[in-house]
Parts: structure tokens; sequence; C-alpha cells
């Protein structure tokens, strides 16, 4: 069964002006977005399923042995992997109702409420690392004080739940009826896609901003370590003991230096900082062709009068945009193993 995206039009209530029989009114204008399957999409999310599930589960179960968990970085990545495993979830649960086609509307009603929900909330998830990186290199003796895993996992918890019923406000405001079909409604993938593409903005926005300030927080703690170590090289040449008690009554504790024993710079930090960039670059490439072709109709059908656009091709290649939504949920985890061995 080829998944079949097509736009309906009523034309019973056009013009007779030629322009507006080619291009309907914007209340005229409706998508119904038929959930099935395309053989390359349907062998893209088998591999995905094949090589996603086993490699996130390696990732959650090696954090939660090694206990990893006490880090709030680790608890940001526990996090992440728990929202790209949901993300598969909803991806074969997809498959499964188009496959068995069940009887009962509980099942296509569940799915209506939480599609889009999990890759949501991993937008979210990984925008809420980002600052936490931010505030670790800015503000590292703030950031161990106030920063730990039961803050963190809280403040997940309560996102996701957040992005839920934001993603669900549609229904409990009464402005549609959850669908007994198992039917994607297009205004709740337009409002979807949208808030994907604000929160990919404002992480590419954040992203630049935070390597900025990795490399500036890098330059800072190499100066401070070498007048560190030559403060300590005078010292270590007079060898008296009132000089030196002189001089350890004027040392104060660096902040730079909280994450820094013996005197060496961190590489763990910068190697979650640079793991971190490389996962959103990865999400952002795998949620921007979504996110701007539901935009592109959006735009289209705002300017209808003034754009001559071919709502066919964007139509059809919103199944395959989908598809590009689950680079991340694999390249992700693949990404904490390598950066992390």
């Amino acid at each position: 069964m080829p998944m079949e995206f097509q736009v309906i039009c009523n034309t019973s209530k056009i013009g007779s002006d030629d322009h507006q029989s080619i291009w309907p009114s914007d209340h005229q204008f409706r998508t119904d977005l038929f959930a099935a399957v395309y053989p390359m999409c349907f062998i893209f999310r088998c591999l995905t399923f094949c090589v996603g599930i086993p490699i996130q589960l390696l990732v959650a179960i090696v954090i939660l042995k090694s206990r990893r968990l006490h880090n709030p970085r680790n608890a940001f990545c526990l996090g992440n992997i728990c929202c790209c495993f949901s993300t598969l979830l909803i991806s074969a649960y997809e498959y499964l109702l188009l496959f068995f086609q069940p009887d009962t509307p509980l099942f296509c009603q569940l799915y209506g409420l939480l599609v889009g929900s999990p890759y949501s909330s991993l937008l979210v998830t990984i925008l809420l690392a980002t600052v936490d990186r931010w505030f670790a290199i800015s503000a590292p003796i703030k950031h161990r004080k106030y920063v730990n895993v039961f803050r963190v996992a809280v403040l997940l918890v309560t996102s996701w739940i957040s992005v839920l019923l934001i993603n669900t406000s549609f229904y409990w405001l009464g402005w549609h009826q959850v669908s007994v079909s198992c039917i994607v409604n297009p205004d709740i993938m337009k409002w979807v896609s949208l808030s994907h593409l604000a929160l990919v903005g404002t992480q590419c926005k954040a992203v630049l901003f935070y390597l900025g300030m990795i490399i500036v927080a890098q330059v800072a703690v190499y100066i401070r370590t070498r007048s560190y170590l030559r403060f300590n090289a005078r010292l270590s040449i007079k060898c008296k003991k009132h000089n030196a008690r002189e001089n350890s009554t004027t040392l104060e504790p660096d902040e730079y230096f909280v994450h820094l024993p013996n005197k060496t710079i961190c590489r763990l930090e910068l190697e979650a900082s640079v793991t971190l960039a490389c996962g959103v670059t990865s999400l952002c490439v795998s949620a921007l062709p979504l996110a701007s072709t539901f935009l592109a109709l959006i735009i289209c059908q705002i300017g209808i009068d003034q754009l001559h656009c071919n709502h066919a091709i964007f139509i059809a290649s919103i199944p395959y945009a989908r598809e590009m939504l689950l680079l991340h949920v694999v390249i992700g985890p693949i990404l904490y193993i390598t950066r992390n061995e």
C-alpha cells in the first residue's frame, strides 16, 4: 500500500476566475495525510529499527551500569536516549497500525495524540543540554553548586510534559477533535513542524554562540593555567616558608579549576562539548527538511494570489522528509559511543 499524500480542494465554491480555479483560497485548501508505506521508506525505517534500538539500549545500559549517572551531562545523554527510543517506538507503532488496521478507535486516537511529541521532546532535551554545557563553561562554580542529576531529571520530565501539552493543545482547547481514523491531521503536523523549525533555529544560534564560548573559555583556561604554573615555579625557587606562607594567603580558588584536578585542563569537558555540537548538527540536518517543507506549504497557502507554488512537489516530498527525522535517532547514540571511547 503506497503512501498517499492527497490534496483535496472544495471546487464547488471556487469562482470563475482562472487563477482561483487553479489555486483555492485558504479556507478551501485542505491536505489529508494518509499514513501508508513506500518501499524505500519501509526499508529505511527497518534499518533504523535494527541499528538504532540496539545502540540506544547499549548506551543506556553503559550509562546505568558504569555509574556515570551521577554526572548531569550523562543525565542529559540518558534523556536524549529516552527521546530517541520513544521516537522509534512511535514510528514502529505507526507501521503496526498500517499493517494490522485495528478496529478499535482508541489505537488511532493514541497515535494522533502522541505523534510528533517524542521528536519535539528530543529537540527540547538537546536545547537544554546545550544550555547546560554553556553554563558549565561560563560559570563552572555555579554549575557545580546548582546543577545535579535530580534537578536535571525534574527539568527533563517537566519539559517533556510541557511539550506533550503544547502539541496536543489543539485537542484539549477544543479546536480539533481527536480523529478515530489513523490520519495525521495536517494542522497538527504543520504546528508540530513549525515548532521543530523554531527549536532547530534556536539550537543553531545557541550552538554558534556556544562554540564561541568554548573557544573563549578554553583560551582563558590556557592563560590561567600558564600563569598558575609560572606562579608555582616562582614559589618553588624561593624555598622560604614565610614567603610561601604569605603567597599562599593571597591565593584564591580559581573558578576555572573547579573541574580541573592536578592543574590540568579537563579534556572530558571539551570532548562532551564537541560531542554535543556534533549531535546538534546532525539533528539540524535531520529536522530541517520536514520543517522547511511544511513552512513552504504554509507560505504558499498564505501568499496564494502572488505565488505560483507546485503543491504536488512539496506533498510528494513529505514522506521522505519524515523519514529523515530518524537519522539523528541513530547518529546520536553512535556519536556518544565514538566520542567516549
